[in-house]
């Protein structure tokens, strides 16, 4: 696993202020005062979502009593200054912070109910699937980020997926054509990898408890952070830190994983839907 990246590096940084306010006994109020500021950005401080300035940073701490904690805290606050290899792509903010976490993450569970999880996808596929007006140059960056955490899954020290679709999304791949048998064939032959589980989610199993739409939980190494989760939507994503929230949603996949085929079987519904597709693609004589 790499050094902790600097989207967590705010995360911890915020978390460890937000413990010492509170062990102050002091509301966001009195430190947006302190720094001359809204009380949303203290918020957003002890998120993560913003940095703080060293100045800054000796304020709260002076504020929190917390003075001889200036040194190691300035450590984590210069690493979550630097950007991110995902920030020369000119993503929007929503997807870089999503990056930036998944970036540090040991293992990765999803449910997908239209598509094939971004981390499993083809480039093909993923040109195939930007519909509406975006512009190509913004689809082609984000099509060359996501090869780019793709390569988290074959590296040394791998990342670990999770991964489980519904049977609606390999119906809706293979709607794509030719694009989408390739990105099926993709798909099974990266769920060989040992690090790499893929369920199906049949249609046979009715109604199931994720049909508002697909999720993704974050995990990491001791000490990093608690998990995250993460919901994307048409236009935008956003992140689930509550830790109620997120269990419920752990809870949840594991229900779903629960109700879908077995890891062969699903490799094997895959197989026998890519080849029907072929059949059909391949024009008669």
């Amino acid at each position: 696993m790499s050094p902790v990246g600097p989207t967590m590096r705010r995360s911890q940084l915020g978390r460890q202020l937000r413990a010492l306010r509170e062990a102050a006994g002091l509301r966001m109020e009195d430190a947006a005062t302190a720094l001359d500021c809204s009380r949303s950005r203290i918020s957003h401080i002890e998120t993560g979502r913003y940095g703080v300035r060293k100045p800054d940073l000796e304020v709260l701490l002076r504020l929190y009593g917390a003075l001889e904690r200036l040194d190691p805290l300035e450590e984590i606050r210069r690493e979550g200054a630097t950007r991110g290899w995902w920030a020369t792509y000119r993503l929007p903010d929503w997807l870089q912070a999503y990056i930036g976490v998944e970036d540090d993450a040991v293992a990765v569970r999803n449910f997908s109910l239209e598509l094939i999880p971004g981390l499993l996808q083809t480039e093909a596929y993923a040109r195939a699937v930007h519909f509406g007006p975006m512009p190509s140059a913004e689809v082609g960056r984000r099509v060359a980020a996501r090869t780019q955490r793709q390569a988290r899954l074959t590296a040394p020290d791998p990342l670990a997926l999770s991964a489980v679709l519904s049977e609606a999304a390999l119906s809706r791949t293979l709607a794509v054509g030719g694009v989408g048998i390739g990105a099926l064939e993709h798909v099974t032959a990266m769920a060989q990898q040992p690090n790499i589980s893929v369920r199906v989610l049949p249609f046979s199993a009715g109604v199931h408890p994720s049909m508002a739409g697909s999720f993704t939980l974050l995990s990491f190494a001791p000490g990093v952070s608690p998990p995250i989760a993460y919901q994307e939507y048409a236009v935008g994503g956003h992140l689930v830190d509550d830790q109620d929230d997120v269990q419920q949603l752990s809870e949840l996949h594991d229900e779903l994983r629960d109700q879908a085929l077995g890891c062969d079987e699903s490799l094997n519904l895959i197989s026998e839907l890519t080849q029907r597709a072929q059949g059909e693609e391949t024009p008669s004589a």
